[in-house]
């Protein structure tokens, strides 16, 4: 079969008050990326740093479908809008969808490799793998190792198949798209990307890793999280239920939809249990 000559992306992020990094990322993808020809649907939840503006103005070049939020819809619920609009509007004519989170800072070619190592790999989902700032693996495919437990995959394991990702940056081919559907609306912020790579496998969709790294993605800092040991127990269980904590409900969903009521029971209390042991 001859190759194409430029693969369509659809590319899914959201955005709030990171006006530099997102514009970094849109141009980025789009301009070293040779194989690919990328349509954008950004979903600014409520920027006040002049996102919003930027965006219109790079409409003059770039192909980018904007939607607004108010700033309550955070991550997960953004994703699902920005899918849920593709869906709407019929975008089903694209090669492969991409979802990225604009804090990457992408590698050129990146999206080009992962888009070959998928054809490689009879067209499955091809996770891109980020690293740190000092070289080690922050984000990428996920494996279960023990119950819910898990840990991120290394790139050398590309042949080896996932159980779910973090959304960093996901590469999906068109098939695994229509048939996976969209992110699930009852999360907030975290878990969504979780559950929707889940999703996915449950659909019969192969997961892999990419086998080299996408690009530079340091990991979020847990000071000042419901996890951050240096705080109080009583301020913990306080941060745990917020949006960007983990949410009894939203937790306790994720983990009797993919495991069943039994670990649902058990580790929903868990993180309570680890706050008042002080780990």
């Amino acid at each position: 079969m001859q190759e194409k000559e430029k693969y369509r992306v659809l590319t899914m992020l959201t955005c709030h008050n990171r006006k530099e990094k997102t514009e970094r990322c849109l141009w980025t993808l789009s301009g070293q990326n040779t194989k690919c020809e990328f349509t954008f649907i950004v979903v600014d939840d409520g920027s006040t740093d002049g996102t919003m503006e930027m965006l219109v103005e790079q409409k003059k070049e770039l192909d980018i479908h904007i939607l607004k939020g108010n700033g309550a819809l955070f991550y997960s619920r953004g994703m699902h809008r920005g899918m849920k609009y593709a869906l709407d509007n019929s975008m089903y004519d694209y090669d492969y969808y991409l979802l990225v989170n604009d804090d990457v800072d992408f590698f050129a070619e990146a999206i080009s490799k992962l888009i070959f190592q998928s054809k490689e790999q009879n067209g499955a989902v091809v996770v891109g793998t980020t690293k740190d700032n000092e070289g080690h693996t922050s984000y990428g495919a996920i494996v279960f190792v023990k119950n819910v437990q898990h840990r991120i995959m290394e790139i050398y394991e590309w042949r080896e198949i996932a159980d779910a990702f973090n959304a960093n940056c996901v590469l999906i081919p068109n098939k695994i798209f229509a048939k996976a559907g969209i992110m699930d609306s009852h999360y907030i912020h975290a878990m969504g990307d979780y559950d929707y790579g889940m999703q996915i496998k449950r659909q019969g969709g192969i997961i892999y890793p990419s086998k080299e790294y996408v690009g530079v993605c340091n990991r979020n800092s847990t000071k000042g999280l419901w996890s951050d040991t240096s705080l109080s127990r009583i301020e913990r269980f306080k941060r745990k239920e917020t949006i960007k904590g983990l949410p009894y409900k939203q937790w306790f969903y994720y983990l009797k939809k993919n495991f069943g009521l039994k670990y649902a029971i058990f580790y929903s209390l868990v993180p309570y249990v680890n706050i008042i042991l002080g780990r």
